[in-house]
């Protein structure tokens, strides 16, 4: 990967919590390092149902760590910022950028917004026209059950996607000294019951904050289908053209895995 102004584009399997982080940290490393001007856009899945939890957050304060344990649901940390996920049948994104050009790097603001604006150009495609959450907090219309938990989709931010008022999508970022990495998530189903019990709130919140994919279209919405759209609401808005990295090129960066 070794083009000047290169946008790489990953369709990746389904993988573990545990090696979604990594890959993720691992093109975070990767960017801040390379010499070249790089951009990567992932868009992955989950082995099982899993729970992330923003970098700095604990276990005990975040979620239902007990049930958790008792059906088997792994819990992880992400490289980012942010609150608790519930991650399931979904579509999770994660964008890699040392790249000045098409992303304000001194401005967090304006990075999601730039994201913002091409993620919401591919839900176009859908027949989806979501709007950006203008302020930076918004309070939830019920409170938490459980000691004060507050998942991510509770709470959209600004230059998160709202459709009808429901959150579509949360986001959070990392930044470095001359890169960023940005994850987020498109739920296409949701099961707000279990949601509602692992994260440990009341299931009307979830029911009330947070929509699918799915029902934001009014049809079944493939992963697959989402990937198409979402890849071309990047090339369009920053009019460029994301390619397959070929697996003699992705090897030396990541020796262990396989695409």
């Amino acid at each position: 990967m070794s083009s000047c102004d290169s946008w790489v584009y990953i369709v990746d399997r389904p993988r573990s919590g545990l090696e979604n982080m990594r890959i993720d940290r691992e093109l975070l490393d990767w960017a801040e390092k390379c010499s070249d001007k790089i951009t990567v856009v992932r868009f992955y899945r989950w082995t099982v149902p899993t729970i992330s939890l923003g970098k700095h957050q604990k276990v005990e304060k975040a979620i239902n760590p007990i049930y958790c344990q008792r059906t088997a649901i792994p819990i992880v940390h992400r490289p980012t910022g942010g609150r608790a996920v519930f991650h399931d049948q979904e579509l999770t994104y994660s964008l890699v950028s040392n790249h000045a050009k098409y992303f304000p790097l001194e401005s967090v603001k304006d990075t999601y917004r730039a994201i913002a604006t091409a993620l919401r150009a591919g839900l176009q495609n859908l027949g989806i026209f979501a709007q950006l959450a203008n302020a930076i907090r918004e309070s939830p219309p019920l409170a938490p059950s459980n000691g004060g938990k507050n998942p991510c989709f509770m709470t959209p931010s600004r230059h998160e996607l709202l459709w009808g008022g429901y959150k579509l999508a949360g986001s959070a970022q990392r930044r470095l000294r001359r890169s960023f990495l940005q994850q987020g998530c498109f739920p296409l189903q949701v099961d707000y019951p279990r949601m509602a019990v692992a994260l440990g709130v009341q299931e009307k919140v979830l029911r009330n904050t947070l929509l699918s994919v799915s029902r934001a279209s009014g049809q079944q919405v493939a992963f697959e289908t989402l990937c198409t759209s979402l890849k071309e609401g990047f090339e369009k808005t920053f009019r460029v053209q994301l390619r397959v990295p070929g697996p003699d090129e992705a090897k030396p960066l990541f020796s262990n895995m396989r695409w």
